[in-house]
């Protein structure tokens, strides 16, 4: 075991340098459309094997948790608890139920803004869906909401892998193209994406995104799909149904860390930014179970 948990460790510390290996390659850009192409495959390939790679990794720790004792996965908050009960009272079902329609869920919302007074956001009246144009949370809010391209996104944050943890729900009558889900932190920081999946008319897949390192009081999430125009399936930029970045203004930072002081190890090459997660997840999750264990121990 002490051998599984070793491996364990060294790969969650090569996390850190991931990053910094693959952060350059949009600065060395080939010099004709085709080289570009190629190396845009290239890194997905070689970030699709190393993203298998750590899932396989977080496999095994669970195995580890088992040989030691623990549960397989790490203890998040209980529903009873204050902090699971925080924010869900009239939430559970409200997103479901209401606006189905249209998709849109925006009914529920301007009570979101009233009760967290993020006036800047200018809540979600109008957003069409848009990324910046809700209301943050509080860090332990649950969020259950259907958004304007017919995903339902529930997320709520477990400080003890330090891991926002739900799912994404397809409440439409088709396919939605390539769905992955981002948060932005309001200390700067982007999160994610997720990696692409089609989600399948009322198909239920999971959703993570490690927040290992981050030191945060609020939070905002949206669901994307599809590709927006002048974009690859290779490329996080952005998707259709959200209406792209054209205006992130204030948030013009939160690409890269920037000026608004967010992480600056996230990788430049879009192709790498879901194993970036995963490789948060892992460290954070690493992290609880040494926790763990030193508190049996005591």
């Amino acid at each position: 075991m002490k051998t599984a948990i070793v491996s364990l460790m060294l790969l969650g510390a090569a996390g850190a340098g991931v990053p910094a290996l693959v952060g350059g390659g949009r600065d060395e850009a080939p010099s004709v459309q085709e080289g570009q192409e190629r190396q845009a495959v290239g890194n997905s390939a070689d970030a699709d094997a190393l993203y298998r790679m750590v899932k396989q990794a977080r496999a095994a720790l669970r195995e580890t948790r088992v040989l030691a004792g623990l549960s397989a996965y790490p203890a998040s908050p209980e529903a009873g608890s204050p902090a699971g009960r925080e924010g869900r009272d009239g939430r559970d079902g409200h997103s479901a139920r209401e606006g189905r329609g249209e998709h849109g869920g925006r009914e529920g919302r301007g009570e979101h803004s009233a009760q967290e007074g993020r006036g800047e956001h200018g809540g979600r009246e109008g957003g069409e869906g848009g990324e910046e144009g809700g209301a943050h949370l509080a860090k332990m809010r649950r969020l259950d909401e259907v958004f304007a391209n017919g995903a339902r996104l529930v997320l709520q944050f477990n400080p003890n892998t330090q891991v926002f943890a739900g799912s994404v729900t397809n409440t439409t009558a088709t396919t939605l193209s390539q769905v992955r889900v981002e948060i932005h932190l309001d200390n700067g920081t982007e999160l994610g994406p997720t990696k692409r999946i089609d989600v399948r008319p009322g198909q239920t897949v999971p959703v993570e995104l490690g927040t290992f390192g981050e030191e945060f009081s609020s939070w905002v999430s949206h669901p994307e799909a599809g590709v927006e125009r002048g974009h690859g399936t290779g490329s996080e930029e952005g998707g259709e149904s959200h209406g792209g970045r054209e205006g992130r203004g204030e948030h013009g930072g939160r690409e890269g860390g920037g000026e608004a002081g967010g992480d600056e190890a996230r990788p430049q090459d879009a192709a790498y930014r879901p194993l970036y997660n995963q490789l948060r997840i892992l460290r954070g999750e690493m992290h609880a179970f040494e926790a763990e264990l030193k508190a049996r121990s005591r």
